[in-house]
């Protein structure tokens, strides 16, 4: 018999009180600290419930709590129902962090040291420590017992689906030269030119998209994330891949021979590990890199450097062939994203469901010939669902999309030429003057963030109060980031920029350069009645360079038209007004030809059209 999620956390509370550890800890993550995990690893959704992409489950012996942040509040209020499980809601007043709370509600008297459990193998090196720091400024000591066995046990033991004990694992793909947008040779000798600058031996990459991005090669072992299970290594003698042996195929090892990459099995990284760095100096990011695999590092006498050798920045500086191949994609992709609403405009409310929706602009992404897939799971939110900020639909709980509210739609595709996101949000009837005072001020702070003109020097956090100013100025906000990178045929969220109002580390450091990509998505969200994002992608250019220094600003790429209903142009300022109106031109000018003569038609009508009233 399938037990619940209660049954499953009391099992392992008694497990705890049988071994004297004091709190275990359970995330969805894997060995690479990715950001969406395949379902073999979706450890904390089995115990709690919980299935959001960010969340963090710490079971006591008496007790169990959940971590998560603004944009899950609402959906995880709805999967801990009844579980006992207390939800930690992040960033709000007086909710202590993980750390926080384990310094502070942990009792360790003189020589006890405070016993957390988790899987070793998936447990973060950066993110033990922070709790080792957190403990040890309360005057306590943690110490970690890895056991990657005890939950998959419990597991079993309450008849778990078959999902939670095998990984995927696919063919690896080479990409072919015409969408390689930067050489393997010269990606390694720029992280080796890296590594002599740091006085450092070897690189070490636990990171599967950067993995991937620096030898343009793919594979399908995460839904969405076209990356494969990997590790890398680069000496300045060597440039090493592990891999799963089921993942080498002959195109692999080919191209493996014509870089001298050597292949190794991904099964045996932690032995090979070993061998490859002992004695050595090893600059990793410990974000990405498992506690065990520090455990390795620290018996053989290796010193561990932090960074990455610039590889995030070489990632998210796209190629002048990578910008080509993206501004092709994203006009291809707005398409199918205009053909949507058009198809939406003529259904009757009432007739159709967010999950029909859903599938009918899955389809047609996938009449793309490029297409390879989504880039994430569609978002179609109607009404009060929009609220919760990654909603997922299903057949079974999916509902009516009827008059009265307003609906939201939140997709990307996978392509042959690049990734793509967009949001849009659409009135079903005629709006309330409240949504229509909320989307404009939503659409003004896009617009603000989209034109803006700002110094080479400024960051994301520099650039945030743009986009949020029309919220504010109504006592309102929302309570996630403004925006984040977007990788080139590779995961749908890349550092290390991002635009947010709070950052720590390189991601909120990181100044903008020309050739990042960065979502641009402000929104408004009101539980139980409606929410309002409006997503578009920004491509970083150049504007100038004179004696005050280097001006740079933002391309828009995504070419979607806003829907005109849901504006009060009364409580936009003149220039607003304009900048609206000449973003809706460009969507027409740009996606008119794309579209039949009945879609063409209804363009005009939302864009052109209402403009000139």
């Amino acid at each position: 018999m399938l037990l619940t999620h209660k049954n499953r956390i009391n099992i392992l509370q008694t497990k705890l009180k049988e071994l004297n550890i004091d709190y275990f800890i359970i995330s969805d993550a894997d060995p690479h600290h990715s950001e969406y995990v395949c379902d073999y690893y979706k450890m904390r959704s089995a115990f709690s419930g919980f299935t959001g992409s960010n969340g963090t489950l710490l079971v006591g012996r008496e007790d169990a709590y959940l971590w998560t942040d603004g944009r899950y509040f609402i959906q995880a209020e709805k999967e801990l129902a009844g579980s006992d499980v207390k939800l930690m809601r992040m960033g709000e007043k007086d909710v202590p962090t993980v750390r926080d709370f384990l310094a502070q509600h942990s009792e360790a008297g003189e020589g006890k040291s405070v016993i957390i459990g988790c899987d070793g193998s998936c447990m973060m090196k950066g993110a033990m420590d922070e709790i080792k720091d957190a403990l040890t400024k309360a005057g306590k000591r943690a110490d970690f017992y890895f056991d990657e066995k005890i939950i998959r046990d419990i597991l079993k033991e309450t008849n778990a689906e078959e999902k939670y004990f095998k990984a995927k694992c696919s063919k690896i793909r080479v990409l072919p030269d015409s969408l390689q947008g930067k050489r393997v040779d010269n990606n390694i000798q720029a992280i080796r030119e890296a590594l002599k600058k740091a006085h450092a031996d070897v690189f070490l990459s636990a990171k599967l998209d950067s993995n991937m991005y620096l030898f343009n090669i793919r594979g399908e072992d995460i839904t969405y994330n076209p990356v494969a299970f990997s590790y890398v290594l680069v000496t300045n003698e060597a440039v090493v891949l592990f891999v799963k042996d089921e993942a080498v195929s002959d195109e692999l090892k080919a191209h493996a021979n014509r870089y001298n990459i050597l292949l190794e099995s991904y099964d045996c990284f932690t032995e090979k590990l070993a061998f490859y760095t002992a004695g050595k100096k090893v600059m990793t990011e410990s974000a990405s890199l498992s506690a065990k695999a520090y455990e390795v590092l620290n018996a053989n006498n290796v010193k561990v450097l932090e960074g990455d050798c610039g590889v995030a920045l070489l990632q998210a500086v796209k190629s002048k062939k990578e910008i080509k191949l993206i501004k092709d994609t994203y006009l291809k992709d707005s398409a199918a994203v205009c053909k949507f609403l058009y198809w939406l405009s003529k259904q009757e409310p009432g007739t159709i469901t967010e999950y029909d929706a859903a599938c009918k602009m899955d389809a047609l992404r996938g009449e793309i010939s490029e297409n390879r897939g989504l880039s994430f799971n569609t978002i179609s939110a109607f009404g009060a669902n929009a609220a919760m900020m990654h909603y997922e639909t299903t057949k079974e709980t999916c509902v009516v999309i009827e008059e009265g509210n307003l609906y939201l739609l939140d997709s990307g595709g996978q392509y042959d030429g690049g990734t793509t996101d967009v949001t849009r949000t659409v009135v079903i009837g005629e709006p309330t003057e409240k949504m229509k005072q909320d989307f404009t001020r939503v659409v003004s702070g896009m617009l603000a963030l989209q034109n803006a003109v700002f110094m080479k020097g400024c960051t994301g956090m520099n650039l945030d109060i743009l986009a949020r100013k029309p919220m504010w100025e109504a006592y309102m906000d929302y309570k996630c980031g403004t925006g984040h990178g977007i990788g080139y045929m590779l995961n749908v969220h890349e550092g290390p920029q991002a635009i947010r109002m709070r950052g720590t580390g390189i991601a909120g450091t990181t100044e903008f350069e020309p050739g990042m990509l960065v979502s641009d998505e402000p929104g408004v969200y009101l539980e139980g009645k409606y929410g309002i994002r409006m997503e578009n992608i920004l491509l970083c250019e150049e504007v100038c360079e004179n004696g005050d220094g280097t001006f740079l600003c933002f391309y828009p790429l995504t070419y979607v038209p806003v829907d005109m209903r849901l504006i009060d142009k009364t409580q936009m300022e003149p220039k607003e007004w304009q900048a609206l109106c000449e973003y809706q031109q460009d969507v027409y000018e740009r996606i008119a030809p794309l579209l039949t003569a009945e879609e063409c038609a209804w363009l005009e009508a939302e864009t052109l059209y209402v403009c000139t009233e």
